[in-house]
C-alpha cells in the first residue's frame, strides 16, 4: 500500500481550540441555516485558523489549502502584510460612508484606473461579482434604452436573479422565472467546442452564430454583451 503522502516542516503552532465540536457546529448549521448550503465529504472538515498556505481544523491538524476560497486569499492565509494594514485601518476607522469624503477609496480607484486600458478609468466599487454583473446589466440598458443581453454559454455570472439568468449552467439554475432578454450564444471553446483549434475559420463560425442570435432571437437592438476571462470560474 502506498504510504500517505506527509506535509513539509512549518514551524508555525496553531492556537488551541475551546470552541464547540464540528458536530455540534453540524447540528447547528442544520437547524438554523438555510440547506441550501452544501458542504464537502461524508465527515466536513471544520477549519478554525489559517497560516500561510495551510488551514488547521479544531484538533490542530494541518491541511494544505488548495482552494483559496474562491481566489480571495491569493496572498495566504493571515499575510502579516495584510493583518497589519487592516489593523491599522480599523484602529484609526472602522466606516465611512460614501456620502462624506475620504481618501483611501479615491486614492485606491485612481491605482486601478491606471491599470485599465483605453477609456476605462471611472470605478463602482461594489460588494461582489454578483452584484457588479447585476449593476452593468442595469447600466447597459440605462445607457443604451436597449433590453437583449448576449451571454454565452457555459458561463457562470453569479448567483442572484439577474446573474442566474445570464449564467448558462443548468446546475446553478433554479426552477424560477428568469434570463428575461438573456440569450446566448454558443462559447468559442477551442478544446470542447463545435470548431476547435485545428480550423482557421473557427473565429469566423463562432462569430456568425452570434450573428444568428441577434437577428433571430432579438430585436436587434443590443444593450450589452457579456463574457468571462476564464469561463466558468467567476464572473466577468
Amino acid at each position: 500500500m502506498m504510504q500517505a503522502p506527509e506535509l513539509p516542516p512549518f514551524d508555525y503552532e496553531p492556537q488551541p481550540y475551546g470552541g464547540p465540536s464540528a458536530e455540534e457546529v453540524l447540528r447547528l448549521r442544520r437547524q438554523f441555516l438555510n440547506p441550501g448550503l452544501f458542504l464537502y465529504y461524508k465527515r466536513p472538515l471544520m477549519i478554525v485558523e489559517g497560516k500561510a498556505q495551510y488551514v488547521f481544523d479544531e484538533h490542530g491538524r494541518r491541511y494544505l489549502d488548495a482552494l483559496g476560497g474562491i481566489v480571495t486569499i491569493s496572498v495566504g492565509h493571515c499575510h502579516p502584510d495584510v493583518v497589519a494594514a487592516a489593523r491599522r485601518q480599523i484602529e484609526l476607522l472602522q466606516h465611512a460612508t460614501t456620502i462624506y469624503l475620504h481618501p483611501n477609496i479615491a486614492e485606491y480607484a485612481e491605482k486601478l484606473a491606471a491599470k485599465m486600458p483605453g477609456d476605462l478609468k471611472v470605478c463602482y466599487f461594489v460588494n461582489s461579482g454578483s452584484e457588479a454583473n447585476d449593476l452593468a446589466l442595469l447600466m447597459a440598458r440605462a445607457y443604451t434604452g436597449n433590453y437583449d443581453v448576449i451571454a454565452l454559454r457555459n458561463s457562470y455570472h453569479g448567483g442572484n436573479a439577474a446573474g442566474m439568468g445570464l449564467t448558462a449552467h443548468r446546475t446553478w439554475k433554479f426552477n424560477v422565472p428568469h434570463s428575461f432578454g438573456i440569450h446566448h450564444a454558443i462559447a468559442p471553446d477551442p478544446y470542447r467546442g463545435a470548431w476547435g483549434r485545428d480550423d482557421p475559420q473557427a473565429g469566423d463560425h463562432y462569430a456568425a452564430d452570434v450573428r444568428s442570435l441577434i437577428d433571430h432571437t432579438t430585436s436587434g437592438q443590443i444593450a450589452a454583451f457579456i463574457a468571462e476571462s476564464i469561463q466558468a470560474s467567476a464572473v466577468a
